[in-house]
């Protein structure tokens, strides 16, 4: 922890002032100590004093690594009891790894949709009860890695796919974090466009062939085709008539 350093003023906020000008930084950035406060004195010259502070610093990497820990335990600790916890601040983030032995599947569930949830509640916890924005990004061993890896590597698939059947295609539902690795994975991808589709947090990303046929929901060519016994007339309720791929939604930009 750094050292305190006195500062002088004629009152108690002229001295916090001094200390915020000499570490520029506000007040809620430094602990402030006390010392006296300020006396006029006797026809305000003789005995008269200064306001005293002493300040430095907050340590606010370790506030707020104290209260990522608190709010994880509360979440955790009645999911699969006590735990090991590491975790190390990066801008804007920290990224925080449990270790909980056998109880690792307890707690990442059915494709990970446990863990998701711990994470987002620590985060609107984390919203409301610091001062600035930070994302918690929670993890298992490597599971999260693996997890992006394989989305990713689906994404790809996907996308060869569209394109040799020349239709649209989608994933599965995707929280917003998982629906941009897609769009990031595929942005380069010339011959394509994704665009997000459903209601809700979880929606499908839709990877549409620029030149193909493109559907609503990622399965047209899904319905009958050819003729249908009635003159020859493309089976289904389309008409044979072909849509033009619509740009990425706002949300395939999400975080």
């Amino acid at each position: 922890m750094p050292e305190y350093i006195e500062f002088e003023g004629k009152s108690i906020d002229a001295a916090i002032e001094a200390a915020c000008a000499h570490f520029d930084a506000p007040r809620e950035k430094l602990e402030i100590e006390i010392l006296n406060e300020s006396k006029s004195g006797i026809f305000g010259f003789v005995g008269a004093k200064k306001a005293r502070v002493q300040a430095r610093l907050a340590d606010t990497e370790s506030e707020l690594l104290g209260l990522c820990t608190s709010v994880l335990t509360r979440l955790v600790e009645p999911i699969i009891g006590p735990f090991e916890l590491r975790m190390e601040v990066e801008e804007g983030r920290v990224r925080a790894s449990i270790d909980a032995g056998e109880a690792a599947g307890l707690l990442i569930g059915r494709e990970g949709q446990t863990l998701a949830s711990v994470q987002y509640l620590a985060n609107r916890v984390l919203a409301k009860r610091w001062p600035e924005p930070v994302r918690l990004h929670v993890d298992i061993g490597d599971y999260r890695e693996r997890q992006e890896d394989t989305l990713v590597q689906t994404a790809l698939d996907l996308a060869e796919r569209a394109k040799a059947q020349g239709r649209a295609l989608s994933t599965r539902p995707l929280s917003s974090y998982h629906r941009r690795l897609v769009h990031l994975a595929l942005q380069a991808d010339e011959e394509i466009s994704t665009r997000s589709k459903g209601d809700g947090p979880m929606k499908r990303v839709i990877i549409v062939p620029r030149n193909g046929r493109t559907g609503g929901d990622g399965r047209t060519g899904s319905g009958r085709s050819g003729g249908n016994g009635r003159g020859g007339r493309a089976g289904g309720r389309s008409g044979g008539r072909t849509r033009r791929p619509r740009k990425p939604a706002e949300d395939g930009r999400e975080s």
